[in-house]
């Protein structure tokens, strides 16, 4: 990959990136790859890629407005504000270029990001994600606002196991037990705030109704996708593929939308290879 890294001391990093607002961990060494999390998420989601990538990557992991440890938003926003967030974080830290992971809802982000400042993105991964317009929207079923609230008033660890039901995951049921267990510890732990969670759903419907110039993304693009994904169905990977030029679709048999933790070696194998090939 074509780009400098900057090998500052990871603290000194990380705090000049918590002082902008939006918490942000930093780890590794070598291209810096900035990892954007999804719906409802925050970056601890990332963190068993960690012991792969750091290796040979920078990994710059934020956690979204008024998700994990960033501070609440206070305003409605839209998923073009979050890119604005994103980039703001890499040029605070110093990365002129980097590399693009977006996963699920971060995906969204990434796709506004390259398309407001491609000159930024050396490339770019997009993980179990769609894109925005009706062509998109025949394949991507959407939860109702009633239905969020009912799921996010529940206690954490009852919204957690409706989060891995396996109507929505079976893989992750019949095949990865030992990830669900993990993935179950790991957001029966945590208790977002349905104002905040809300504010984040209002961005991604706002987003998901208009189209996006896919076919102005010039930057190298690998698609991934789960064989099995109910959630955000492969169909929508095939026509991201389709819809960026030059892009590759990758599809991760025997998994779900969860693809990203079930096929962990597949996965990482996958990003530093793309990553690491692209001139």
């Amino acid at each position: 990959m074509a780009m400098a890294a900057t090998n500052d001391d990871r603290a000194s990093r990380e705090a000049a990136c918590i002082g902008g607002g939006e918490r942000v961990d930093v780890t590794g060494h070598g291209p810096p790859l900035l990892c954007l999390p999804g719906f409802g998420s925050a970056n601890w989601i990332f963190e068993r890629w960690i012991p792969t990538l750091e290796r040979r990557f920078t990994l710059v992991m934020p956690d979204n407005r008024g998700m994990g440890r960033s501070p609440p938003a206070v305003a409605p926003y839209g998923i073009g504000d979050l890119a604005r967030d994103a980039l703001e974080v890499m040029t605070r830290l110093g990365f002129e270029r980097f590399g693009l992971v977006g996963l699920s809802m971060g995906g969204f982000i990434a796709q506004r990001l390259v398309l407001d400042a491609p000159q930024r993105v050396t490339a770019m991964a997009l993980l179990g994600t769609t894109s925005g317009g009706p062509e998109f929207a025949r394949h991507f079923p959407v939860m109702g606002e009633e239905q969020l609230r009912g799921i996010y008033q529940m206690k954490a660890a009852a919204r957690a196991r409706a989060a891995l039901d396996p109507a929505l995951v079976p893989y992750l049921h019949s095949h990865y037990p030992e990830v669900f267990d993990y993935l179950l510890e790991r957001r029966a732990g945590r208790d977002e705030a349905l104002d905040q969670i809300l504010l984040q759903y209002r961005a991604v419907t706002e987003f998901l109704q208009h189209p996006l110039p896919l076919e102005r993304i010039a930057c190298p693009t690998l698609v991934l996708a789960g064989e099995q994904d109910l959630l955000v169905p492969l169909e929508n990977g095939r026509l991201l593929a389709a819809r960026i030029p030059g892009a590759r679709l990758t599809v991760l048999p025997v998994t779900d939308h969860l693809f990203f933790l079930e096929d962990l070696a597949g996965v990482t194998g996958a990003l530093t290879d793309f990553f690491f090939d692209t001139p």
